[in-house]
């Protein structure tokens, strides 16, 4: 079959939306509920303080933390099925790309024999997969939800009070700068490291080879010497 049958889209997420685009809709729905849940606990945790404060009727603050202890088992079952939903989203997304890989590399073997494409075929498909598969199940939902939980308690603030929201922002000032270069450095270190393990991996298939071309030779230089003194021994008999 033709090489390009197995290969992948151009793109990381066009891969993402070609192997997983109704789940990535289901995983958004999902997703924004969960941000949106993020502020009920919050604003229950408020109104509990301030009828404590204000000495309201004990009856008030129990129903309060009744209604705070509903909300935090409903955001926490929500946030349970959301990574559920993403570890199996990014398992089926590293099957599909193990059998895609397998069968790209049998390919490449076939047409041309050698370590290299062994090699490398073995790398993709033990360490390079892995974190690829769970990419796809995260690479929407998880921004969306950090954003969404950042912007509403955000925005939770400042309906309280805007100076407190000032401050808050502030913190995060730093993160945007200091992130993007260590992400950078990150991403850096880590095609290192895809390098040196697909070199690895040819090493080993390499070296594989030569210890199988051995053994043949070996065995095949026994059964000549064995052959050849059974064929001594036989006329020597007669």
């Amino acid at each position: 079959m033709p090489l390009a049958t197995y290969r992948l889209p151009s793109t990381i997420f066009r891969y993402v939306l070609a192997v997983s685009w109704p789940h990535q809709v289901a995983l958004v729905v999902l997703t924004v509920v969960t941000f949106l849940l993020e502020v009920a606990p919050l604003e229950i945790q408020r109104r509990v303080v301030n009828n404590l404060v204000k000495d309201r009727p004990f009856l008030i603050v129990v129903t309060l933390c009744a209604a705070y202890a509903g909300a935090v088992l409903i955001q926490g079952a929500t946030k349970l099925g959301l990574n559920v939903y993403r570890g199996w989203v990014g398992e089926n997304a590293t099957r599909d790309l193990r059998q895609r890989v397998l069968a790209y590399s049998r390919v490449v073997r076939s047409r041309t024999p050698g370590p290299q494409a062994g090699g490398v075929g073995a790398a993709m498909i033990v360490a390079e997969v892995e974190p690829i598969g769970g990419f796809v199940g995260t690479s929407i939902s998880e921004p969306l939800l950090q954003g969404g939980i950042l912007l509403s308690v955000l925005a939770y603030i400042l309906h309280l009070d805007r100076w407190m929201a000032a401050a808050a922002f502030a913190l995060f000032v730093p993160q945007l700068i200091f992130v993007p270069l260590m992400q950078h450095a990150i991403n850096r270190r880590a095609n290192a490291r895809v390098w040196v393990l697909r070199q690895l991996g040819i090493s080993t298939v390499d070296q594989a080879t030569l210890t199988a071309e051995r053994t043949n030779r070996t065995r095949s230089a026994s059964t000549a010497r064995f052959s050849s003194i059974w064929g001594s021994s036989s006329s020597n008999f007669r």
